[in-house]
Order: C-alpha cells, then structure tokens, then sequence
C-alpha cells in the first residue's frame, strides 16, 4: 500500500522545482519564486499533467500557466498544444535524471495537454504546489507523489545524466 510520505515529497518537490527552473532558464524565460501561491486568473491556462512511477514510488507532475508564459519558451511556429505537451515532457525527463542520481529507475507517461479557465490546485496534504512569476505571468508546478513504506533513497550520485543524453536500459 503507498502512502503520502511528506519528506520523500517534499524532496522530490524540490528537483521539480529545480527542474522547472532550469527547464525555463534554457528557452531564456527567469522564473522568481512567488511567495503569494497561485493566483486565480480570467486567462486560458494551459497545463500539461504527466505520470511517473519507480517501484516503491509513483506520482504526477502538473505544468500549468497562461499561454503567453509557456510560449514564451517556444521556437518560432510551435503549436501551443504540441509545446506544452513537449514542455511537460521536458520537465518530467528532467526531474527523471534528478532522481535516477539517487538510483531510481523511473518509468514516465505520456503528457496530458488540458486548457481551462479558473484552473485551482486542490492538494491534498501539505504538499502545496510551487508556484513562479515570470515577465510574462504565473507558472505552476505541482507533483502528488505516494510512496511504498519500504522506498528509501540511495546517495545522490552526480553526472549520472544530463540533458540530450540517450540512455538504454
């Protein structure tokens, strides 16, 4: 039976967090942590939700924000619904490296691209999402994460992988 266990959350939030940051700072958009938390807004949000599992752990990362902060990220001539697909993707395969250095072998999903107004987190737990402000407005990370009682992490080990590598398993 898995369970919320708040420490391996709040862990694996911060390489989320980590994650999105750099992810953002690659495409030349800075993201500032916004102590305020998610602000509801009249803007069509697009999010992209995304699964990952291990064996003694699973979860699921949300990547949701205005259209104009994600496409901002975007090479010229992509398709919000494709980018935002592929920016979940990116994010997750990042927060997938971070925790492969602790020796987890994660398995991820195929993203879920959702548009929608009036978008509102509702965790459970205190596992509250991380949210950024950027030039271009708000943008939110959220995981949910259950663990196995027997899920321990192994050593952070650096230079396991880095982006662009391909991996065979």
């Amino acid at each position: 039976m898995s369970v919320e266990r708040a420490e391996v959350t709040q862990e694996i939030r911060k390489l989320a967090a980590e994650s999105g940051v750099e992810l953002f700072r690659a495409y030349g958009v800075e993201l500032e942590h916004a102590a305020d938390g998610w602000v509801e807004t009249d803007a069509l949000l697009l999010s992209g939700v995304m699964g990952f599992v291990e064996e003694h752990l699973s979860g699921t990362c949300v990547l949701a924000a205005p259209r104009d902060v994600l496409m901002a990220t975007a090479p010229a001539g992509a398709r919000p619904r494709d980018w935002v697909g592929e920016l979940t993707n990116q994010l997750v395969g990042r927060l997938k490296a971070k925790l492969m250095a602790h020796g987890l072998t994660v398995a991820v999903s195929t993203p879920v691209v959702l548009a929608g107004l009036k978008l509102s987190p509702l965790p459970r737990g205190d596992a509250e999402p991380t949210v950024y402000a950027s030039k271009d407005g708000r943008v939110l990370i959220w995981l949910e994460v259950e663990v196995d009682p027997a899920f321990v992490w192994g050593e952070p080990e650096a230079g396991l992988a880095h982006e662009g590598d391909l991996l065979v398993f």
